[in-house]
């Protein structure tokens, strides 16, 4: 996420005739409703954001808000189209009114659209395409501003805020069409012709440009008695802009002119705030009261997990066989946090040859290494190493090395430290080529121990660390020896840092293979331990609650992922988004 710029709104504020209240709402609402749309975007293709409400609810100002914050803090290029842009001409409104039914004249409703145009308006910016030409139309003339007039893209689109009354719904049951709502249906289509032919339009050619939306927002007001007095509010701004005239209406005509539009939009207000991603709930001063996002109510998936003997295949130590996995999850919004007893040196290469971006924890709990700029704010306690925001859970490895010394010299015959061992001993040792070996060797917190002693001498060797409170983990190849920290208090702070940065819940997995790993898979709301044929204690560290892999890594990790119900549903909902 990019550290967000100040965008100063008073130019934004005084071009919409908005309070000062409006620079409130902005910070409390629809900044953190950009962001909410931002992460729902798929990685390289164009959005199609859909907003509906009433009139006069304040849907076009909310998407010309959206637009500016976008293009002034992201990269990405967005507009803002309206559903009122493709209204059809006077001239072919009265050809439906003759040929239809007289209440066509009126534009507003399904069937006044020009729908082919507007499908192929949106079709040509999702496909990419620049210079596309963005329809605009002249309520004051009742007729669409002259072709040669309208604005087009000068770059390729990749968000489009598409706004309307209508844009979203659904059309109603027959038998819902039985009785009329109001004076205008009860005396002016009696027969319900009008709107019969209304709700056919609807449910047919609307809804496949409807179902192009990837992401839809609703302002709903409290009730549709609201209505009238927004609209009223909104037609006195048109007059004192342009004057009484042509394309205006006084309170008579005004409260008519509604009645078109009664039946969805209160159909709406009943039944489509289930189905939208993002609801803002008005007050009758068409105030915010509340806003509820589906991604609150939508645990994330945030997987923590080991690297050898886990992710990556103990011996060969290979990342290939995992990178397209790892691709698809990062593309769907799922972070993988590497958590492991290797260096900084050590995952900055591994994530490099993946292509992986993302936090992560080196040396068993360490230290947590955060890509500037990846939350909106600096967690506080971080320094700022190598372009990461670094937050450290312990001191260097001295006093380790004074303690063993000091404590534990009689089995200095049988400790050999992971510092003490040359580039080429560790190649031969782990199997790592020997550029990735001098990587191992950059240690800054830790300094993992070659035990060659009997069983017996290692439990003794143990206890002794055990009673200077160092917490004593045998890891594939190494044991390892921490204080005051271990992978799964680095997990929780790492955890806690994305709860203050993003509003939805997390659901956290963890997978380990060995000792090491138990703290990080304790902390987890589901444990997955890989299968290591190689292990001695892995029988020994699996509890009830956690799930035991059938094959090692890296193909057990793909295996054991993809099956877990979180993940499927939200890469089965990523596809679909993509689909729709």
């Amino acid at each position: 996420m990019q550290e967000a710029n100040v965008v100063d709104i008073t130019p934004f504020l005084a071009k919409h005739q908005l309070p000062l209240k409006y620079q409130y709402l902005s910070e409390q609402f629809f900044i953190p409703l950009a962001h909410d749309v931002l992460s729902a975007k798929m990685a390289g293709q164009p959005m199609l954001v859909a907003i509906n409400g009433c009139q006069g609810s304040g849907k076009t100002t909310l998407a010309d808000f959206l637009v500016t914050w976008v293009n002034s803090n992201t990269e990405f290029n967005s507009v803002s189209l309206s559903i009122d842009d493709f209204y059809l001409s006077h001239a072919a409104r009265a050809e439906l009114a003759e040929d239809v039914h007289p209440l066509f004249a009126t534009r507003g409703v399904p069937g006044t659209h020009d729908i082919k145009l507007m499908e192929q308006t949106l079709s040509a910016l999702m496909a990419g395409k620049k210079n596309v030409p963005l329809p605009q139309f002249d309520k004051l003339t009742d007729d669409p501003v002259a072709k040669e007039h309208w604005p087009t893209n000068q770059k390729p689109v990749d968000i489009i805020f598409f706004e309307g009354w209508c844009v979203a719904s659904t059309a109603q049951q027959p038998y819902q069409l039985q009785t009329p709502i109001n004076d205008l249906e009860q005396h002016e289509d009696a027969d319900g012709v009008w709107r019969r032919c209304v709700n056919s339009c609807l449910a047919n050619e609307y809804q496949n440009v409807f179902a192009m939306a990837d992401y839809t927002i609703m302002l709903k007001a409290p009730s549709f008695e609201d209505v009238y007095a927004w609209r009223l509010e909104q037609e006195h701004k048109l007059i004192a802009k342009n004057g009484l005239g042509k394309g205006t209406f006084d309170e008579i005509t005004l409260r008519r002119f509604i009645s078109h539009f009664e039946r969805i939009t209160r159909e709406n207000l009943a039944t489509l705030a289930h189905d939208v991603d993002a609801l803002l709930l008005l007050d009758s001063q068409r105030d915010i009261t509340k806003m509820q996002l589906l991604a609150d109510k939508i645990s994330q998936p945030l997987i923590f997990t080991d690297l050898d003997g886990t992710l990556l295949d103990h011996d060969s130590y290979e990342c290939d066989v995992i990178k397209p996995f790892l691709a698809e999850l990062n593309d769907t919004g799922i972070n993988v946090i590497f958590n492991t007893s290797k260096t900084f040196a050590e995952v900055i290469d591994i994530q490099a040859g993946l292509e992986h971006h993302q936090p992560f924890i080196v040396e068993n709990g360490a230290a947590v290494y955060i890509p500037k700029n990846y939350f909106a704010v600096k967690p506080i306690g971080c320094d700022e190493y190598h372009g990461f925001w670094r937050y450290a859970l312990t001191q260097s490895c001295d006093k380790l090395h004074d303690d063993l010394n000091q404590h534990a010299s009689q089995f200095s015959h049988c400790v050999r430290l992971f510092s003490q061992f040359s580039a080429q001993e560790i190649a031969e040792l782990t199997g790592l080529p020997l550029d990735k070996s001098e990587l191992a060797l950059q240690r800054q917190y830790s300094d993992p121990i070659c035990f060659s002693g009997s069983d017996t001498q290692r439990q003794q060797f143990i206890d002794i660390m055990s009673s200077l409170d160092y917490e004593v983990l045998v890891g594939g190849r190494f044991i390892h020896i921490t204080k005051g920290t271990n992978k799964g208090l680095a997990q929780k702070w790492l955890l806690n840092q994305f709860k203050k940065a993003y509003r939805n819940p997390f659901t956290v997995i963890a997978l380990g293979d060995s000792q090491n790993d138990v703290a990080m898979l304790k902390a987890a709301d589901t444990a997955v331990l890989i299968k290591n044929p190689g292990s001695q204690v892995q029988a020994h560290i699996l509890q009830k609650a956690w799930q035991l892999s059938d094959k090692p890594a890296p193909e057990g990790w793909v295996q054991e992922v993809s099956a877990l119900s979180i993940i499927k549903a939200h890469l089965a909902a990523k596809k679909e988004q993509s689909h729709g």
